[in-house]
């Protein structure tokens, strides 16, 4: 009889929660979105990341609570950095946040980011984003979110002292990102990654490398580095990409307010960035590394053969892509 009594209790409740809800209303499952970054998780380059996973969090609570996650599963530890886009392509991973140099043997014409002279703002204004977007899904299957990175210029950083726009007889650490550049100056390019830095300047394999303003102090290079050439260069564009497949799969709501998101930490990186450069160049001078100014007439060779030797190789390698890409991030 109890038995009875429970199961009649249980079906009356049952009905009644039914009957609050419009018929055929499912309560929508959390959406959750696998996430990783090119570098450790505690790195200055994943600050614009937490920017953006700190917004999209803080929207959901408010607009949609509980129904759509990003998990941050991990940097190079979790999936090697090379390999990082592939694992976007292949579903692995639903949102990478990496660099330009990252994937550039998968699409050329991405090389082209560094040498934008506008901000992400810009970019989107002058459908630079878009352009990369339509570039990114028709070839890589990616969506291309927005370029989330700290906007910041690359320099050179030395063991040896300088004089000129001349590297001859210095070997110079290199990425993609920058291989040009050194090559046009002379200098000797060693590809090796940023975990062997540290070795590689201290038992002098290299004698620089080349970084942004913020985060050699991360990696403890201030401590074998002895020279910055206080010329500004490229930029680091630092995209964050989408698994194309999950973006279509994604209800509109959600794709826009990632978008919305990427496009407000497009801004806060840039300004949280801009105000770390400043505190960190007092830092370096005070652990010891010492302002290189070159002569008027070489930084402007340094910078020509920068550019000149950035937008040779990607006409090269984009006969098709690259007038356009030039044409896009001239200013007019």
């Amino acid at each position: 009889m109890k038995k009875m009594i429970v199961t009649l209790f249980f079906a009356a409740l049952l009905g009644a929660v039914a009957s609050a809800f419009p018929t055929g209303l499912v309560i929508a499952e959390t959406v959750t979105l696998k996430a990783i970054t090119a570098w450790p998780k505690t790195a200055s380059d994943n600050i614009p990341y937490q920017i953006f996973s700190e917004i999209v969090d803080q929207t959901v609570a408010t607009k949609y609570p509980g129904q759509l996650k990003i998990q941050y599963i991990g940097g190079p530890e979790a999936v090697k950095t090379s390999d990082q886009v592939q694992a976007l392509q292949r579903g692995m991973v639903d949102v990478c946040y990496t660099t330009n140099a990252y994937y550039v043997s998968l699409l050329p014409e991405v090389d082209a980011m560094k040498l934008s002279p506008f901000s992400p703002q810009e970019e989107r204004a002058r459908g630079i984003t878009a352009y990369w977007n339509d570039l990114h899904e028709k070839e890589l299957k990616i969506h291309y979110l927005g370029r989330l990175g700290h906007d910041q210029k690359f320099y050179l950083y030395l063991t040896k002292p300088i004089k000129s726009a001349d590297l001859s007889g210095l070997n110079i650490r290199v990425s993609p990102m920058y291989l040009q550049v050194i090559k046009g100056l002379h200098g000797n390019p060693i590809v090796i990654p940023p975990t062997e830095v540290y070795s590689g300047l201290e038992r002098n394999v290299v004698d620089g490398y080349c970084w942004v303003t913020v985060g050699i102090r991360d990696w403890g290079w201030q401590k074998v580095t002895k020279y910055i050439v206080d010329v500004p260069f490229y930029r680091g564009p630092n995209p964050i990409l989408v698994n194309l497949n999950t973006w279509r799969k994604l209800p509109k709501k959600f794709q826009d307010l990632l978008t919305d998101a990427a496009k407000e930490a497009e801004k806060k990186a840039v300004a949280r960035f801009e105000e770390l450069t400043r505190e960190e160049r007092p830092l370096l001078t005070k652990d010891g590394v010492q302002v290189i100014e070159l002569p008027a007439a070489e930084k402007e060779k340094f910078l020509k053969v920068a550019y000149d030797e950035g937008w040779k190789d990607v006409m090269e390698k984009c006969p098709k892509t690259g007038p356009e890409l030039k044409k896009l991030y001239t200013k007019k």
